[in-house]
């Protein structure tokens, strides 16, 4: 039986940690652990006031409430802060950010959770160039509770953005 040289041994051995290594702190990006359906519950729209694109997920009440006074700013009337348990639920938010018309929607369609992360995906539709549409600006946004699951996991998100052709 042939001997295995010592340096090979130790270089498959690396190779073998390092792939290892890679799969365990890289992983999250390739989809590669299965994952779940969460289901999630619509809070419902903020007051108005445009936000910059953006996404991200609420933690705590004080984030939450800011949020929501803040959209409602120069209002006469501001509803209720939705209520939120932070204990056990999570908010999901996403912004479109400010568009020069109607016929913008965004709209969180699903969740998914693996052992270290949530995948939020966003549908986005922009009104086609042959869509009347009225000449107003608006904010388009969409906001979703999840609960009795881990609150510690990253979140990303996935768009999926349509042109609504009106023709």
């Amino acid at each position: 039986m042939k001997k295995v040289p010592v340096k090979l041994l130790t270089g498959t051995t690396i190779c073998i940690v390092l792939a290892a290594s890679f799969f365990i702190f890289v992983e999250p990006d390739l989809g590669i652990l299965p994952s779940i359906e969460v289901p999630f519950e619509r809070i419902g729209h903020l007051g108005g006031r445009g936000y910059a694109r953006d996404n991200f997920a609420i933690r705590d009440s004080l984030t939450w409430e800011t949020l929501w006074l803040d959209s409602y700013s120069g209002h006469t009337q501001i509803p209720e802060v939705p209520d939120v348990d932070f204990s056990s639920e999570l908010l999901i938010v996403v912004f479109q950010g400010i568009c020069g018309s109607s016929g913008y929607l965004t709209n969180i369609t699903r969740i998914t959770m693996t052992l270290t992360y949530y995948t939020v995906y966003v549908d986005e539709i922009h009104p086609g160039e042959d869509c009347v549409v009225a000449a107003v600006i608006t904010y388009p946004h969409d906001i979703v509770k999840i609960g009795d699951l881990p609150l510690n996991l990253r979140v990303r998100f996935i768009y999926n953005i349509t042109v609504q052709n009106c023709g």
